[in-house]
């Protein structure tokens, strides 16, 4: 049987067409996987990013605010050790005083002379401790700076929070023993006061010495107790760094609602972030 002629054109336009068309799909899966791998590629990437951004613009905030506090208490603790040593000595002073007078002292000096040295030994020693313990705040910003410098990472940027979250604790339980300590010596004045007058044998030099020591002991002790109340340089630190910091993916939980609306009616949205 001889071939027919007029079939191998038309054979060969549709091996042409299916060559045209397996090479066509082809190139479209290659493309297609392309963008998926790119698509792929910027969804993780994206994450990152924004992670890398709130870890270094938190850790800015938390640079500036570990400065800070830090000098802030270490200036407040010079003062209060030179006012603790200070008062402690003064205050056994007047220990000596009531207690060594001539002639021999009565029970009412003898009970002033303890008193004021039981405070006066609790003021020194509170002094002496602050001047020779070396600051936390001191220690804990050369540890920063030098964390800093070296590239500060997630683990590193949490183990610095929990430090200035554990020294607003503190802090707060010092303002409270301060202020129980300022009570103290304000009823202390208050008792000086109240008792001058009754002992008979006492002299006008000494009502007036009892006097002006209870009304400075009674004011020292009011004034330290009104300012227990304000908030130490390490918890306004803390306070400021939760109300700036960025939150961070996979650190905190952040959530909004926003008002929406539509052909059949109106309500709230809810978002959030991990």
């Amino acid at each position: 049987m001889r071939p027919n002629l007029a079939l191998i054109p038309i054979l060969a336009l549709l091996s042409l067409s299916l060559l045209s068309a397996t090479a066509a799909a082809q190139d479209e899966n290659h493309n297609t996987s392309a963008s998926a791998e790119a698509n792929a590629e910027v969804v993780t990437q994206e994450p990152d990013l924004f992670d890398r951004d709130a870890l270094a613009y938190n850790a800015e905030i938390l640079d500036e605010l570990l400065t800070r506090s830090s000098v802030q208490t270490i200036r407040e603790r010079k003062f209060a050790a030179a006012a603790g040593i200070t008062g402690g000595a003064v205050l056994l002073g007047l220990s000596a005083w009531r207690l060594l007078e001539e002639p021999p002292s009565t029970q009412y000096s003898r009970g002033l002379g303890v008193m004021f040295m039981t405070l006066g030994m609790a003021d020194l020693t509170t002094g002496v401790f602050a001047v020779v313990r070396v600051s936390h705040e001191r220690r804990r910003l050369e540890r920063w700076q030098k964390a800093r410098k070296e590239g500060i990472t997630k683990a590193e940027l949490a183990h610095f929070e929990g430090e200035l979250q554990a020294s607003r604790d503190f802090r707060q339980g010092e303002r409270l023993l301060v202020r129980w300590v300022a009570l103290t010596h304000a009823l202390a004045g208050v008792l000086v006061v109240a008792f001058t007058p009754i002992p008979d044998s006492g002299g006008r030099a000494d009502r007036a010495s009892g006097y002006v020591v209870g009304a400075v002991f009674f004011t020292v002790g009011l004034a330290t107790f009104g300012t227990s109340f304000r908030k130490t340089p390490s918890e306004k630190a803390w306070s400021e760094y939760n109300s700036r910091k960025m939150p961070m993916p996979g650190h905190e939980f952040s959530w909004r609602l926003a008002p929406s609306a539509s052909r059949n009616g109106a309500g709230l949205s809810f978002g959030g972030t991990f």
